[in-house]
């Protein structure tokens, strides 16, 4: 069964994005493709969907962008300064770690304990807190 192709309407940067700036700050038009209806999914549709995200690699004027081609901004930048949050049972205990790598909500990132000089991995919270899971 040969595949079908759907005729889109779909955003395209108007100036050159680098990598971490934020797509929609650039600038969207609108660009007309023809895409093969089981590679619909692998593009952004529609320009809510670049709501908050930024460019993973360049993007350039009048192409498509591609969903692998957007993340979320990294909220935890390596070699700063974050908090560290432990919570159990009603017990918090807060602490101060460098970040060993950037990183966005969701995250996993690897963190050197201030204090104690030991590394501990901990999720990114939206923050910018790592929360450490014990």
């Amino acid at each position: 069964m040969p595949s079908r192709a759907a005729d889109l309407q779909m955003p395209v940067p108007v100036a050159i994005v680098y990598p971490g700036q934020s797509i929609i700050d650039r600038g969207l038009s609108t660009g007309e493709f023809i895409v093969k209806d089981d590679k619909v999914g692998l593009f952004v549709l529609d320009e809510k969907m670049l709501q908050g995200m930024v460019a993973k690699r360049t993007l350039l004027p009048g192409n498509a962008i591609r969903l692998t081609d957007i993340a979320m901004p990294d909220l935890v930048k390596a070699g700063s300064q974050v908090t560290l949050v432990y919570r159990e049972a009603g017990l918090v205990i807060t602490s101060l770690g460098t970040a060993l790598r950037s990183g966005a909500e969701g995250d996993l990132v690897k963190v050197r304990n201030i204090d104690s000089g030991i590394v501990v991995s901990g999720v990114i919270d939206s923050d910018g807190t790592i929360r450490i899971e014990g």
